[in-house]
């Protein structure tokens, strides 16, 4: 132990400010691979309140560390040991957890949103201690389940991580990507996971009672055994025959409102005549949560309709026209909209993966009104994963938050578009414009 450095009553070390500035920069120094370098060996240290601020500290070794309130947004930590570290009410904000070790962590309110926590290790923990000779008691040894119990992951990536037995009552993962994450027997009880991608997770076992999952995406996803009594899956994309789950039984789903083909045809007739009369006669289609899966409405008028949560998935929409109209968290996977007309529309938070949408028109509408006033369309949170927006015309929509990962944007015109938090991992963009674009933590432009 260095001369200046203080040892806790409980056996934490606790280093000067400088000394633990003189650690940082030879970690950082080891981490780019200059002379003079040292990997940060900083296990068992007291960092309560420590600013780490956007540090890389990639490699580093944490376990057993108390990083209580610690401040580290922004900081790099792939492949960090956190092993049984203190992390209570730590604010992670941005920063980089790939592959980091995270097991018997304790995470309590800590805050980690738009983290990245990619093929994370948090699975439970065996504990032990060791007697004055550095032996391992093997009676003293213990399982600790890591905790996220209160967390804020709003927006965070945890692809492929390891979260089997986690606790993480009440956590906030909003709009968060867990695909392909293991989360078997984990207590997630009132957990928040709305608009979040779960596609392939495992939650066999799971406690999920009370948890919300409106607008999240449930694809692939192992349900076997999972208690979801109470749990809020409205507006919800599942797989074909879920429903039938019995683990579903008691969970609240979106009861989907079916129209025979007369009474579609009827509907969408007193609507054109609503349009033409200028409100007048008919009647504006206000037809929340109807299944149109599949049907074929070529060139349909839905200006001004009102769809929110409707499920579209697989329609041909060629050439449809959704100008003004409320189509939030509408399912429109694998949808056919090949010029379609989304002008001034809100999609907010809906689903257009493997849609189709070549040339297709989502900016604002100009000229509306006695003011001739521009009205955007609204795509805030809107998931694009795969679909094809090849010569699309997106300049000035509010994509915020959207998803187009993987997806086809080869010629798009995004120009002047609102692109924050917004993903283009794998996207094509061969010929793509978004001069103008606000980009704040977007990911995956160039």
């Amino acid at each position: 132990m260095k001369a200046t450095e203080a040892k806790g009553s409980e056996g934490w070390r606790r280093l000067s400010p400088g000394e633990l500035e003189q650690t940082l920069e030879s970690h950082e120094r080891f981490v780019g691979r200059k002379s003079g370098g040292r990997r940060a060996l900083l296990n068992l240290h007291d960092l309560t309140d420590a600013d780490l601020i956007c540090r890389d500290l990639s490699d580093g070794d944490f376990t057993g560390a108390r990083l209580v309130r610690a401040l580290m947004m922004g900081a790099v930590l792939r492949d960090a040991t956190l092993f049984a570290a203190d992390l209570r009410m730590a604010n992670l904000d941005g920063a980089d957890l790939t592959r980091a070790d995270l097991r018997g962590a304790c995470c309590r309110g800590a805050r980690l949103n738009k983290a990245i926590l990619a093929r994370a290790d948090l699975r439970e923990a065996a504990l032990g201690r060791v007697d004055p000779d550095h032996a391992l008691l093997i009676d003293h040894v213990r399982e600790s389940r890591t905790d996220l119990t209160s967390i804020e992951a709003r927006g965070a990536d945890l692809s492929g991580a390891k979260l089997a037995g986690v606790v993480t009552v009440r956590g906030d993962f909003t709009d968060a990507v867990l695909r392909g994450a293991d989360l078997r027997g984990g207590d997630l009880r009132n957990a928040n996971f709305t608009g979040a991608n779960l596609e392939g997770v495992v939650l066999a076992d799971a406690k999920l009672h009370g948890a919300t999952f409106q607008a999240a995406v449930l694809t692939g996803v192992d349900l076997r055994g999972a208690d979801l009594r109470g749990a809020d899956l409205r507006d919800a994309i599942l797989d074909p025959g879920a429903e039938t789950l019995p683990e579903l039984k008691d969970a609240l789903r979106t009861e989907y409102l079916v129209k025979s083909e007369s009474e579609i045809r009827d509907t969408l007739q007193q609507h054109a005549h609503w349009l033409d009369t200028e409100g007048r006669e008919g009647a504006r289609a206000v037809l929340p949560q109807i299944d149109l899966s599949g049907r074929k409405l070529e060139g349909v008028r839905l200006v001004l309709a009102i769809l929110k949560g409707a499920r579209l998935q697989r329609a041909q929409l060629v050439r449809a026209q959704f100008v003004m109209g409320d189509f939030s968290g509408a399912d429109l996977r694998g949808a056919v909209l090949r010029e379609a007309d989304l002008r001034g529309a809100v999609f907010q938070r809906a689903h257009f993966n493997e849609a189709i949408l070549t040339g297709a028109q989502l900016g604002p509408l100009c000229d509306v009104g006695e003011n001739r006033r521009e009205l955007p369309s609204n795509f805030e949170r809107a998931k694009f994963a795969r679909a094809n927006l090849a010569q699309a015309d997106l300049r000035g929509a509010n994509c915020a938050g959207a998803d187009f990962s993987n997806a086809n944007l080869t010629g798009a015109k995004l120009q002047n578009a609102k692109l924050d938090d917004a993903t283009f991992y794998g996207a094509a963009l061969d010929g793509a414009r978004y001069e103008g674009a606000s980009r704040e933590r977007c990911a995956g432009l160039p």
